[in-house]
């Protein structure tokens, strides 16, 4: 084969190739079945457990679980909705997941649900405590402690 019909062959592979190859679609959620195979989407399976910490009047968690595909259902976790004590429940960002706005020097046991696309995990609870100063900056709280 002369180099002008290599040059021709390598051409017209190039053009027939797309319309062999076709990429897939994936929506939201379906990272489960790219990754894991096709495993059927659920909502989340067990409780969420987290670890929380309170940051003066606010408390910010952390999961210690739902950290696999079969856990979450194969579909990723977006929010939370946590209710504390007789408080409304707040839905909150799986991204950022902190309560805000709360008493200060107040211990809360909460109530939280894992959301994915495909609904709501069990219930899970979990304390804390916040910061009875109530998150002052560290400089009002040292003026306030100087005796004159």
């Amino acid at each position: 084969m002369d180099k002008t019909s290599i040059a021709k062959l390598l051409l017209a592979l190039a053009l027939t190739a797309p319309s062999l190859v076709q990429a897939g679609s994936w929506g939201v959620g379906k990272w489960g079945q790219m990754y894991w195979g096709s495993n059927p989407e659920t909502a989340p399976i067990v409780a969420p457990t987290v670890n929380a910490q309170g940051d003066g009047t606010d408390i910010t968690f952390t999961l210690t679980n739902l950290l696999t595909g079969q856990q979450v259902g194969w579909s990723a976790v977006t929010e939370f909705i946590v209710t504390c004590g007789d408080l409304t429940p707040v839905t909150v960002s799986a991204s950022n997941p902190i309560l805000t706005d709360l008493d200060p020097g107040t211990e809360y046991t909460c109530t939280i649900v894992a959301v994915n696309a495909q609904g709501q995990s069990p219930e899970g609870t979990f304390t804390a405590t916040t910061d009875s100063m109530g998150g002052l900056p560290i400089w009002l709280l040292y003026q306030a402690t100087q005796q004159s």
